[in-house]
């Protein structure tokens, strides 16, 4: 077995949903890369971001002291980002790129022009791809949330057809058994995610119009289904800080004695290990809700049956590329509160049903992962 020192630039700090991606991750290449031992050493993307570092000749260096850098997972191909070189957050400059002597995974990351696309930001995008993939030591990938279409729109076919598809590592999340005050034994808990990060762009409207309707909405939904179900309980998760405001405001449209009797909040944890918390209170749900990505990720790689809330163009497609395209809906349509009442009825009575659809899904999907991790396995053998 081969020693592999690994420098992985991702995000560890600060949304649990990013936990799960690495927990998940680390789990495929055990079981998908056996003949390597991976020592994983952290380089946090953020510190980039609060300019604590820079894609500089030190980066370079740093790197060149590893066997391998592997960037991702992570929705880090946004192409809305005018200050970078690349147009997107990975924002090596193709010099320093140069510099780099030590084999470069680009690994399952989120290819995303929905924030928009700028011509300045695709073409510099463009230049940086036709430098990593005319070099044998890089390989590229995106994740399966419709980033290989999006390729093939923004970029054009000549790129798309290039990039692997490898899927995000929460769906191969393992969580550990804990104790949950959170959940009671002898009820059905839903559980639900609210996002509260870019709450223009998810909910439109910036006189706050759109996320007060969705919030109405959902919480009379869940009231008249807690009422109905005397046997169902229901959980929020906050996976970032700042959740905690839609999880506030849905609280002040809930019923009171349902909040104080049937309503718990799961803990805001965060960074390397606490997913195996988090993750297995979503695992012990009859179902979960939610608009974040990872929510939903993980949930369809738990086997449990969910509604992911379309506030992201991400998450219908992420849907799609499962074969579960009726299990989101969106929110801005004026249908929404009728629909998810509907779907979250229906759901409640074919859980079992549900789950082995979840279940087929994963098959496709684990079939897709262990299929790119070939590739990099005969790559591997080639660059170190």
């Amino acid at each position: 077995m081969k020693d592999v020192r690994v420098l992985h630039l991702a995000s560890f700090e600060g949304n649990i949903g990013d936990n799960a991606n690495h927990n998940g991750v680390h789990e495929l290449w055990r079981t998908c890369l056996p003949g390597y031992r991976f020592h994983f050493h952290q380089l946090e993307m953020r510190e980039f971001y609060w300019k604590m570092r820079a894609f500089d000749k030190d980066f370079a260096a740093l790197a060149n002291t590893y066997d391998l850098l592997v960037i991702g997972g992570g929705n880090y191909f946004e192409l809305w980002v005018e200050h970078s070189p690349t147009g997107t957050s990975v924002a090596i400059p193709q010099e320093i790129m140069g510099m780099i002597r030590t084999p470069t995974l680009f690994y399952a990351l989120g290819l995303d022009p929905y924030m928009g696309a700028p011509e300045v930001c695709v073409e510099r995008f463009k230049g940086f791809l036709d430098m990593v993939l005319a070099s044998e030591r890089c390989l590229v990938s995106v994740r399966n949330d419709g980033s290989k279409q999006s390729a093939r729109t923004v970029l054009g076919d000549a790129y798309a057809d290039r990039l692997h598809m490898m899927p995000d590592g929460g769906f191969f999340v393992r969580p550990e058994s804990h104790y949950h005050p959170e959940l009671q034994d002898d009820c059905r808990t839903i559980g639900l995610n609210l996002a509260g990060d870019m709450p223009d762009f998810r909910f439109g409207g910036q006189d706050g119009s759109g996320v007060r309707r969705f919030l109405d909405d959902l919480a009379s939904v869940l009231a008249d289904s807690l009422t109905r179900n005397p046997d169902l309980n229901l959980v929020l998760y906050p996976h970032i800080w700042k959740d905690f405001s839609l999880i506030s405001e849905f609280c002040q449209r809930f019923p009171d004695p349902l909040l104080r009797r049937r309503t718990t909040v799961a803990p805001y944890l965060h960074g390397p290990g606490a997913e195996r918390y988090i993750f297995d209170t979503y695992a012990r749900c009859a179902l979960n809700m939610g608009n974040r990505f990872h929510t939903n990720v993980c949930s369809i790689g738990l086997n449990v049956p969910s509604i992911g809330f379309v506030t992201h163009p991400q998450i219908r497609e992420l849907y799609r590329e499962v074969n579960l395209p009726d299990r989101c809906l969106a929110t801005a349509d004026p249908d929404f509160a009728a629909n998810l009442a509907g779907l979250l009825d229906a759901s409640l009575k074919d859980l079992p049903g549900l789950r082995k659809r979840y279940e087929a899904s994963m098959v496709m999907v684990r079939g897709q992962a262990t299929a790119f991790l070939g590739t990099v396995g005969a790559w591997l053998e080639t660059v170190l």
